[in-house]
């Protein structure tokens, strides 16, 4: 990255990297509470509706929001760290979940990464539970990295980085180079009003516009050695629920659409160029709302389904079978075991109700990997989290194209 790539007002803050000449370190200016973005107007008034109604979809149906946000959860984690080249798969990650810190579990540094992100945002959900939007401070970004880091002490979990990094191969050919890391507090000590942002008169900035803006700043600032892009994505739907919007979820998203994903990124960095990453991140948060409305859609379809298989073999409704289908609709990989602790119910009960499950083809035996533990899959649960992403995606940019 050359200077004269950078924006005018870039050139003028961007700082030389000591002894590597002709690098430059982009210092961003100050964080924006609101962007003008013309040509992206209609689309944010059909986000803010797509999030009403995301809203209002949760609120009628309070039985399944639970299970379909644990399951949300994880194919966030897993989406947002394949983004950075992890290979985990969301069953990989349900079975690791189950076996992690068990005899006999078995060692998977990328299933550990991912896991570390299931309970980095766990934490930051608890903290906004208990706090509200004030808990999103720099103590908790901190804390968020420690959790998602722990183990890789090379990365100084939970510490701002104290050397230069950047984004690319070598530092000389770099797409892009952060600020340095004197820089770093005072710039996440800026993002820091918009993270906690209260409107000034009557003028209201939309949680989706400060949203979009504050992932632009995180990732232009990258605070953390390593980990940035994960923090980034992690942020998001805590920044949504600390607002008391649905904590939507945007990493699947984002990594349907990489590519143009790193370039929207780029040219607001390198170029202050907002439309290209506005407009992906409305399109996004479309997608994601339309495609989770379906999502209680289908498991309330699979669920009547089942219900009807068991109706028909005459099983009596307080019968554990019955009780492990509802577990399934938000856990939809299990083991006799993990059955077990969840509902309380004796072994030989766990292990009659799945053996009629997999009669049924409402389970099916996991195959591969051979493990301590038999594992299950409710294929129809898991098929539901994915199907149909590319579609809405290609849908929202159709619409949107027609609209500009």
């Amino acid at each position: 990255m050359r200077k004269t790539d950078l924006h005018p007002i870039l050139q003028r803050t961007c700082l030389p990297i000591p002894d590597r000449s002709g690098c430059f370190a982009v210092v961003p200016p100050p964080v924006p509470t609101f962007v003008n973005v013309p040509s992206c107007h209609g689309l944010l008034v059909l986000a803010r509706r797509e999030l009403e109604a995301l809203a209002d979809t949760i609120q009628r149906n309070q039985k399944h929001a639970d299970l379909l946000m644990h399951m949300l959860n994880r194919r966030e984690a897993v989406d947002s760290s394949q983004i950075e080249g992890t290979h985990t798969g969301f069953d990989g990650l349900l079975i690791h979940e189950i076996e992690s810190g068990t005899e006999g579990g078995n060692s998977d540094s990328d299933a550990d990464a991912t896991l570390g992100y299931v309970r980095a945002f766990a934490n930051g959900c608890q903290a906004v539970d208990d706090r509200g939007q004030r808990a999103l401070d720099l103590d908790l970004i901190r804390d968020l990295h420690a959790r998602l880091m722990a183990g890789q002490d090379n990365y100084a979990p939970g510490q701002w980085r104290d050397r230069q990094n950047y984004i690319g191969l070598r530092l000389e050919t770099a797409g892009y180079i952060p600020p340095p890391p004197g820089e770093v507090p005072r710039l996440m000590n800026d993002l820091l009003g918009l993270l906690q942002y209260q409107p000034e008169g009557v003028e209201v900035v939309s949680i989706l516009l400060r949203a979009a803006i504050a992932h632009v700043q995180f990732e232009a600032i990258h605070p953390f050695l390593d980990g940035n892009g994960r923090i980034g994505r992690l942020l998001l739907p805590l920044i949504f629920k600390a607002e008391g919007a649905p904590p939507i979820h945007l990493a699947s998203f984002l990594k349907l659409r990489q590519q143009e994903y790193y370039d929207a990124l780029l040219r607001v960095q390198t170029r202050l160029e907002w439309e290209p990453w506005i407009r992906l991140f409305l399109e996004s948060v479309v997608g994601s709302c339309r495609h989770t409305i379906n999502l209680f859609n289908e498991l309330q379809n699979i669920q009547g389904r089942w219900q009807g298989l068991l109706a028909e073999r005459s099983k009596r409704r307080h019968a554990t079978i019955w009780k492990v289908t509802d577990m399934l609709l938000g856990q939809p990989v299990v083991t006799v075991n993990e059955i077990i602790a969840r509902i309380n119910v004796t072994f030989p009960a766990a292990n009659d109700a799945v053996a009629e499950l997999v009669r049924l083809d409402i389970l099916r035996p996991s195959t591969g990997q051979q493990r301590r533990h038999r594992v299950f899959h409710a294929h129809e649960v898991m098929n539901a989290l994915y199907t149909g992403l590319d579609a809405v995606v290609e849908d929202v940019a159709s619409l949107t194209r027609v609209e500009g």
